[in-house]
């Protein structure tokens, strides 16, 4: 999420300095300031003196810390409209740090609202693995495999969070139990196939394969047969006759499939000149099923986005309800 509207640093204090960069007549500054500190201050009262989870509460105090040495800018986004994805953190050409709100997620909360502070701490994640190694963090955007990384690693700070924190003292949200579910029957792949949109088993799939070619290159040929095999079945089970889940799974999988097939492909062939026409030229069953997906996808993408569309919403609808 982009930083727009009004900046404001949070002092030790808790005193608020203003400088506002575009005034909209529709954004009551000064209460979203004091919604900001509660949600803040009532985060630091849940995980401060708990260590019940070391990555949550490890992340917690690095955060923290860098907001209470006023390292962390805070901003709101008018243009945000959803609880969900109702926060992000922002890096800005000028090396600026910062967490963004958008007014629903803020005008929404109250202080027995679990889902603000899972919100919160997932974005927290962000802060802190960008204060643990700056350039690294920042380089990750231009990788598909990094920028993945470090979604699925706040995802897994969320879960624990809510799984050590909140579980049992709030009332979670249908959100926040599918991701605790999730956690706990499938180390967060079903969460990650709908957050994310990505399907995180066929990830470490193509994680393994290219750790096994960096460990012993004369592999490159068996990766290609193994690539072939799992393409192949991953298209078979690609049907559009079952459920909208199960047919949404599946396109998942074989959306994963092709975008890091592509991204080991480079590394296999190992050859900046090598045109894609080559690749499949040289290897016509990759080139076959990349083709096919990639015309699943050209028909089949929206019907899908409309479905998760479907799911966020009614996890929208459900944040509402309770919040009343």
């Amino acid at each position: 999420m982009k930083k727009k509207g009004m900046i404001f640093c949070i002092l030790l204090s808790l005193r608020v300095l203003v400088n506002a960069e575009e005034q909209s007549p529709e954004i009551d500054i000064a209460r979203y300031q004091r919604i900001i500190i509660s949600i803040i201050t009532n985060l630091d009262s849940i995980v401060e003196n708990n260590q019940s989870s070391e990555l949550v509460h490890n992340t917690f105090m690095v955060s923290a810390n860098a907001i209470r040495n006023n390292q962390v800018i805070f901003g709101i986004d008018p243009s945000s409209n959803s609880i969900l994805n109702g926060m992000g953190f922002n890096i800005s050409e000028t090396g600026e740090i910062s967490l963004v709100f958008g007014p629903k997620y803020l005008d929404t909360f109250n202080p027995n609202s679990s889902i603000h502070y899972s919100i919160l701490i997932h974005e927290y994640r962000h802060l802190h693995d960008y204060l643990r190694n700056k350039e690294t963090y920042a380089n990750a955007k231009n990788s598909i495999k990094e920028s993945y990384w470090y979604e699925l690693d706040a995802l897994r700070i969320e879960a624990e969070f809510i799984k050590y924190y909140l579980n049992g003292r709030y009332e979670l949200s249908r959100f926040e139990e599918y991701i605790l579910t999730s956690f706990e029957n499938n180390n967060l792949n079903s969460a990650s196939v709908f957050i994310q949109r990505e399907n995180m088993n066929m990830f470490f799939y193509f994680d393994r394969l290219e750790n096994q070619y960096y460990d012993n290159k004369g592999m490159k040929e068996t990766i290609i047969d193994e690539l072939v095999k799992l393409g192949n079945t991953t298209l078979e089970n690609y049907t559009m006759r079952e459920s909208d889940f199960n047919n949404y799974w599946n396109y998942i999988e074989l959306r994963t499939f092709n975008k890091f097939l592509i991204r080991l492909l480079v590394i296999l062939m190992d050859n900046p000149t090598m045109t894609w026409d080559e690749v499949f030229m040289r290897y016509p069953e990759i080139g076959k099923i990349y083709n096919s997906i990639a015309e699943i996808q050209e028909k089949d993408n929206g019907r899908h986005m409309e479905y998760v569309s479907s799911v966020y919403q009614f996890w929208e609808e459900d944040i509402l309800s309770r919040l009343k």
